[in-house]
């Protein structure tokens, strides 16, 4: 019998599992790969939180940092911002090995075990895997933006999807800028990006709603003049979810749709998550109050005082963009650079405020 069981060695969940196990309470990771930190699904760009997050963060970690993002129109005309914190070009493969070798210092992680499924008892949650079950108090859902843990509690996600790629490409970047493409004839409903590792090296990619492979291809050779075959493949689900918690059962990261709409990105939020989530797991054990009400109450009623807010803002302005045309995003874009750069340069790349 353990504690806590989570599902999915990701960020959010590994660190959950980490700060859950660290207070002395017997924890297991399930992971269905065979191998932490694979497969890559990430672009990798984070702000400067991660290193209040995680102070000790081996500095191998940080591949680059940058200052300054560029944002072109789908006209091809551009303006700047100037970051006032650094932003960290990370490997993310690297983070999830270091959050593992944290986590294994007080709980087990069992790899290339999938879960089928979970079954309640009187006193526990039973995960149900290809490797045979497993009994525990508390199960955490750790597993993505296509939870199983949630289809088969029917939590449901959000409906809006998008499909990301990303190429590491040699070339010729500046190495302190990160790029941002707009357009509907470029990536449709997201954007396009270029994340320098170096001034020789950069990650490019982009995310849409359909025809990933297309667009992808369409970009790398207006960019660079040639094709890469992608070597990082996502799925992004935006949105505020209604219910991330079920009797004794909660959801993180990913799988909780803790995701940045305006961004895509979900480490910083994952981790704030899963901060909020091991002290609520620590608290309903405590208390031996497990029921979805006590869960609400003790996890999501908290973490959306901290996030929602962001998320909501965040599709909001991913509505707006969406719904412009082409030539209608050249004149926001145009307004922009004559009349609101310094507003965006204010605004907290994590939370828009």
């Amino acid at each position: 019998m353990y504690d806590v069981i989570v599902v999915g060695a990701s960020v959010s969940g590994l660190r959950t599992a980490d700060l859950i196990s660290s207070e002395g309470y017997k924890v297991l990771v399930l992971e269905e790969h065979e191998k932490i930190g694979k497969p890559i699904k990430c672009a990798g760009l984070v702000s400067w939180r991660i290193l209040e997050l995680l102070p000790a963060l081996p500095k191998e970690i940080i591949v680059n940092t940058v200052n300054e993002a560029k944002f072109f129109s789908p006209s091809g005309d551009f303006f700047t911002l100037k970051s006032k914190k650094p932003v960290y070009v990370i490997d993310r493969e690297k983070l999830e090995e270091f959050l593992a070798k944290k986590a294994l210092k007080n709980c087990e992680i069992r790899l290339s075990t999938v879960f089928k499924g979970l079954r309640y008892d009187k006193r526990c949650v039973k995960a149900l895997t290809n490797e045979g079950s497993f009994e525990s108090r508390i199960l955490v859902g750790a597993d993505g933006a296509n939870s199983s843990v949630a289809k088969f509690l029917g939590l449901k996600q959000p409906s809006k999807i998008l499909f990301g790629l990303q190429a590491t490409v040699k070339g010729n970047f500046e190495e302190g800028t990160v790029e941002l493409w707009f357009g509907r004839k470029l990536a449709p409903n997201f954007f396009a990006w270029v994340i320098p590792e170096s001034n020789k090296k950069a990650r490019i990619g982009l995310a849409t709603n359909e025809g990933s492979i297309y667009f992808f291809r369409k970009f790398l050779k207006k960019r660079t003049g040639k094709f890469v075959k992608p070597n990082v493949a996502g799925v992004l689900r935006l949105g505020l979810m209604k219910e991330t918690v079920h009797e004794r059962v909660l959801l993180v990261g990913d799988a909780a749709c803790q995701v940045k709409p305006f961004s895509g990105g979900g480490i910083i939020y994952g981790m704030i998550a899963s901060e909020i989530c091991a002290e609520a797991c620590k608290v309903a054990l405590e208390k031996n109050k497990l029921d979805k009400k006590s869960l609400r109450s003790f996890y999501e009623s908290v973490w959306k005082k901290r996030l929602a807010k962001p998320i909501k803002i965040g599709m909001l302005y991913r509505k707006v963009l969406s719904s412009l045309s082409d030539s209608q995003l050249d004149l926001l874009f145009a307004s922009i650079k004559r009349f609101g750069i310094k507003f965006l340069e204010n605004l907290d790349m994590d939370f828009l405020q």
